[in-house]
């Protein structure tokens, strides 16, 4: 409709620079990215979809563009950190109960170990089995992580403060990164 043709879709004010929605791109994180597919993207998925046939204007002001710039990447960043903390918890949680599970079946050995000695004997204390798994190197305090040279390790990063071990570098400098940041 005719009636808006010079109204902004985003802030409702009247502007005589305004750009097309469906025609226009922008750059946001690093690309050209249309308007209308920035709109999508941080519109609430409780709205209607946008669509060209409508009746509702079809330019956006150059004050609203930056503002959806600004919405558009700061999604994308919340979106990304979002899925860095659930890779992070995902391996905690694995870690977890890889420990549960060591915990578990050296008490089995224990209890095994315990119940074959005879009973009239000084019980001597035992040695945890050894295993053929390297030792894990430490992270540096500055959250560089380094690897093991046994590909048999499961656990190839530590951090250097608390001696937590984990799969990935990236799980390591995480860790470092929340639980040491007064460091």
């Amino acid at each position: 409709m005719d009636i808006f043709e010079s109204f902004c879709r985003t802030c409702g004010n009247e502007c005589p620079e305004s750009v097309g929605i469906y025609e226009e791109s922008v750059r946001a994180l690093d690309k050209m990215v249309p308007l209308a597919e920035m709109l999508a993207a941080c519109l609430p998925a409780s709205l209607p979809p946008m669509d060209p046939g409508d009746d509702y204007p079809k330019q956006i002001c150059r004050i609203c563009v930056k503002k959806l710039s600004l919405a558009y990447e700061f999604s994308h960043q919340w979106l990304g950190a979002h899925a860095e903390f659930n890779v992070a918890l995902k391996f905690e949680q694995r870690r977890k109960r890889s420990l549960a599970r060591i915990t578990q079946s050296q008490a089995q050995s224990q209890s095994q170990l315990q119940q074959s000695q005879p009973q009239d004997e000084e019980q001597l204390p035992t040695e945890a089995p050894a295993t053929d798994v390297e030792p894990l190197k430490a992270a540096a305090p500055a959250s560089v992580a380094t690897t093991t040279s046994s590909s048999e390790t499961r656990l190839g990063f530590r951090c250097g403060i608390c001696n937590e071990s984990f799969h990935t570098e990236k799980a390591c400098k995480f860790h470092f990164k929340f639980s040491h940041k007064d460091l």
